[in-house]
């Protein structure tokens, strides 16, 4: 169990439990999954193996491969590749949250925060700037190309108001004022 799991168990379940006078830990909300992205337009296959490279690098898991629907106005059915998906659970989400929260959102420059949550169990933003993962510096030439992280964290929440409390505990930093 990492550090920042055990912060979870340990330190926000209590919080949760005191301050929404829960009889149970069982309706506790909390994190479930982390979705990551990366790619783009290009089919080129350089770009899209650098996608899924990318992404084993950052997390340490095998991202599958995602693939673009054909389009209707095209008149051939091919589907053009797209770059890497993968979602993190237990342990490895934990890691990553970490991993994000301590070593990569302080390395981007003016970071102010991120936009308050838009869906009652959803948070989703991009990482605009992917060489703030140290671990990709060293290899700039081969990822200089992709382009923005997508992240989406999904949690067990029923509001938007249960994201945020659960986010501040998590220690995300949510912009306050926004809607």
């Amino acid at each position: 169990m990492n550090s920042f799991q055990k912060h979870y168990l340990d330190v926000v379940q209590k919080d949760l439990i005191l301050s929404e006078n829960l009889s149970t830990i069982a309706k506790l909300s909390k994190p479930k999954k982390i979705s990551l992205s990366l790619g783009g337009n290009s089919s080129d296959e350089n770009y899209v193996l650098a996608s899924l490279g990318a992404l084993k690098i950052i997390t340490g898991q095998s991202p599958f491969f995602t693939q673009q629907k054909p389009t209707k106005h095209k008149s051939n059915s091919t589907r053009e590749g797209v770059g890497g998906k993968l979602t993190l659970r237990r342990q490895k989400m934990y890691l990553f949250l970490y991993k994000l929260l301590f070593d990569v959102l302080p390395q981007i420059r003016q970071f102010e925060g991120l936009r308050a949550p838009a869906h009652k169990n959803i948070h989703s933003f991009v990482l605009r700037d992917i060489f703030a993962f140290q671990e990709l510096v060293p290899l700039f030439p081969y990822f200089e190309d992709l382009n923005s992280l997508q992240c989406q964290f999904h949690f067990t929440t029923k509001s938007k108001a249960e994201v945020v409390v659960l986010g501040n505990s998590l220690q995300l930093c949510f912009l306050k004022g926004e809607k």
